[in-house]
This record gives C-alpha cells, structure tokens and sequence, in this order.
C-alpha cells in the first residue's frame, strides 16, 4: 500500500481434478479476487471468516505491505481530522466485522504484549488491536476451497486522517482488512518482520514449498463499469494460457534504504492515439530522471509515473482536464464507455536475463475505475482515469496495472516475472478454471519463466 511503513507497538505439473473437494487435497492453495468499479477501487479479495462463514469482508489484496488485520468486534473507525496523529470527533461503530465468537472453528485469541499496530499512507492511516487469531476463510463462490487455521490480528480502531463534514462518512468506505503480501523478513528493517504473514503461515503449514505466489485477471467485460474477475495463486503458477507472449524476469531494484515490497527498474513507457489503432507509437519522456525505480503496489488505487504529462497527452490524445473549481486530473474527453478496447498505455521493463524485456500493455479503460464520479466539478462528459503523471521522487503501479498483467513473485529466488495478462478465462469456475499448474519448490526459478 502506498507510503507503507508498518509498526509494533508492543516445480511439477499437477492437473486440477474436477470436484472442488477434490482439488482442496491437490491443488496449491487459490483465492479468487477482483477490481471493482467506484470510490477508490484496489485490488480486492472478499473474505468469510469462520465456521459457519459470514458475512463476505471486503479485504485489501495488498502487495505493497506485509501484515494481516482484520476488524473484529467493537471496532471504531475515527476521523474528522485532516492532522495526522490526532484524533478526529467522528467516532463510528463498524457494522461489517469478524465475529469470532460465533464461529465454531476460531482458536484462542492470543495477546500481543504492547498491542498491535499498523499505518499507512505517511501516516494517515492508523490501525490498532489487542489479539491474533487462527481461523477459516472461505469465499462467496465457493468453487474456491476453503483455508483452514490462517492467522490473523484482530483490530479493533482506525484513526484516519480525513475532512468529515458532519462526519456524514458512512463507515462502510473505510478499509475494514488488509491482508499484506509482501516478503516477510526482506528490506533491512524491523517493519519487514511485522506480522502476521499470510503467505508465511502457508508455508510454516506445508500448504506451499517456497515463498512465492502469482496472480492475474481474466480478460475484462465490454461494459467498463463491470468487475474484473482473477486469481491469486501461492506457491504455484497456472499454464500459459494465463498470459500471453513471454513470462519474462524482469530487473528488480529495491532500494538501498529499509522497503516493505515488490520494486523493479524503472520501465520505458510509449503510447498512441487512443482513437487510432493504426497510428505511430512514441516514446514518452521522463519527468524526474532520478527515479530508477518502481514499487509494484496492488493496494494502491493509482498509477503515479514520473513520465512527462504533456508528452501522453500529445501521443495518446488523453487529457489534462481542469474544472473551474481547481480539480487537475488526467482523463478521457468522453464518457468512460467511449474509451476503445484496444487503446492502452505500454509500458517496457527490462529482462533480467541479457536480451530480454517484457512490455505490459494497459487498457485506458482499466484506469476508469469511477475514482473521480463523486466529484460535482467533473462533467459526466469526461472520464476521470486513475493514474498521474510528472510525479517526482517515486513510481508506483498500482491496482490498474495489476489489471493487465500477468505477475510471479518468488521470494527464495528474489524474483519477479511479468507477462501480459487480461487475457484468460476461467476465474469464475475457480480451480477447475486454473487448467494445469506448476508448483514452486524451494530455490526454483518461476516455471516457465525466462
């Protein structure tokens, strides 16, 4: 998640069998998620806590922070306040929680001496609790399996940063879970050691053989306002018919600082007329040329490139739209629906192995995610799009990105795979859907990587 920092106050083949039931004795472990249009869209994984399963809790699939949390009862969410560390007068009491007493399956909740805590955002963000937990979670669709005794802190107060008038927020549009995918003990630092882990519970369990996971989404609905459907699958890789083109190994370049995260060398990016197809590419320029580097953050809801605005703006036919009341965003000049299919942003990262580089090619439609419909400033003629350009001093590639691409991360071998994504099928049919996957064992390269 953006601007992370987190504290503590205290390979074979194996083809799928056709039962779900089955496939829970078989198959790596497989968690269906999505991108959903409205409010600040990321990507998503909706969890159901507990034996019998409840209600489903809109979880955080973030690869930009490392810890586990989820609001059990008695939970408040503050704010009210833009002063980070300070207490807002908006006390609201969460509705949508983790009732772990009624569940059947639930261990003891352990103490955490000193009490847990999370922030986010520089900040802006603050997330504190008492206790750890185990227990199932489960999925509204239910082709999925079940994991059973996954850890978890149970929060129970946020204090966010946020202007509140009338404190008319409703509680609902504020995080209720995160579950970090990180690498847990990588980035020099006491905050890459925070927990819990899910991906290191898996494998602490024997349910994986390496610290590692890939995920993707299937090819995206003609209506631009309906969900993304994917997968995310740990300690395996489905078979090519995921991706498309290579699965290329691309460069990594943490930095040199402690980090929590995924970070690669800074990608060229190109783009044409979105109204075009058959129009000529060209190269965009780079606004800040001290940025080597980008975090690969799916808990972010934009992307924000240190590449020059005006650039895309003149090769793609995108705008840099400016409402008399002071609203700067870059958008479509038409509605989100007039976007064409085949208009994308392409993005070229380098191959870690001479020779090759993989380029990932976004829909401008993936980036219409409705961040910007509440705004009264913004005409319904106009399409808001998530992502910002000239930014200084960082890259990120957020929860857009992930829409398109195809992502292996394996932590043993510190490497990270990309390919072109958005253009399977079979999310829906869960892991009857995956076709044949290759398991990652310890100290193995990404099957069918190069």
């Amino acid at each position: 998640m953006e601007g992370l920092v987190l504290m503590l106050l205290a390979s074979s083949a194996v083809a799928l069998p056709a039962s779900s039931a089955a496939a829970s004795q078989s198959t790596p472990p497989a968690m269906p998620i999505s991108y959903s249009y409205g409010g600040y869209p990321r990507i998503e994984a909706e969890l159901q806590w507990g034996t019998k399963p409840q209600n489903q809790i809109k979880t955080i699939f973030d690869t930009g922070s490392i810890g586990f949390w989820t609001l059990g009862p008695n939970s408040t969410i503050n704010d009210g306040s833009s002063a980070r560390y300070a207490q807002g007068p908006c006390n609201k009491t969460v509705k949508n929680f983790y009732n772990w007493p009624a569940s059947s399956t639930h261990s003891k909740p352990e103490a955490v001496k000193g009490g847990i805590g999370y922030s986010y955002g520089g900040n802006g963000k603050l997330v504190s609790g008492n206790y750890h937990i185990n227990d199932t979670i489960s999925f509204g669709n239910t082709k999925y399996p079940a994991f059973v005794n996954q850890q978890v802190s149970l929060a129970n107060y946020i204090q966010v940063a946020q202007l509140d008038s009338n404190c008319a927020i409703p509680e609902s549009d504020f995080d209720h879970s995160i579950l970090g995918l990180a690498p847990f003990g990588v980035g020099g630092s006491g905050i890459a050691n925070i927990g819990p882990s899910f991906r290191k519970n898996l494998r602490d369990q024997g349910k994986t053989k390496s610290s590692s996971f890939s995920m993707w989404f299937d090819k995206p609905s003609s209506n631009v306002k309906d969900t993304h459907t994917g997968t995310a699958l740990f300690g395996a890789v489905p078979d090519k018919s995921k991706y498309s083109g290579e699965l290329v190994r691309v460069k990594l370049n943490p930095p040199q600082e402690a980090y929590v995260g995924y970070y690669v060398s800074l990608p060229s990016m190109s783009a044409k007329q979105a109204k075009n197809p058959s129009s000529k590419s060209s190269t965009i320029g780079i606004s800040d040329k001290s940025v080597k580097q980008c975090l690969l953050d799916s808990g972010t809801g934009n992307d924000m490139l240190p590449f020059i605005g005006k650039d895309v703006f003149k090769a793609s036919g995108l705008i840099n739209y400016q409402s008399p009341q002071g609203t700067s965003i870059v958008a479509w000049n038409g509605t989100c629906d007039s976007i064409p299919a085949f208009a994308t942003l392409d993005y070229t990262f380098a191959g870690s192995t001479a020779g090759k580089s993989v380029t990932i090619k976004v829909p401008i439609r993936s980036y219409a995610g409705g961040q910007y419909d509440q705004l009264s400033d913004i005409p319904k003629t106009v399409c808001g799009l998530s992502v910002e350009f000239d930014e200084y001093g960082s890259c990120v590639f957020g929860a857009p990105f992930f829409t398109a691409v195809f992502a292996a991360f394996n932590d043993d071998k510190k490497q990270i795979a990309l390919a072109q994504g958005g253009v399977s099928t079979g999310a829906a049919a869960g892991t009857t859907g995956l076709g044949s996957v290759s398991v990652i064992a310890s100290g193995q390269d990404i099957p069918g990587s190069v």
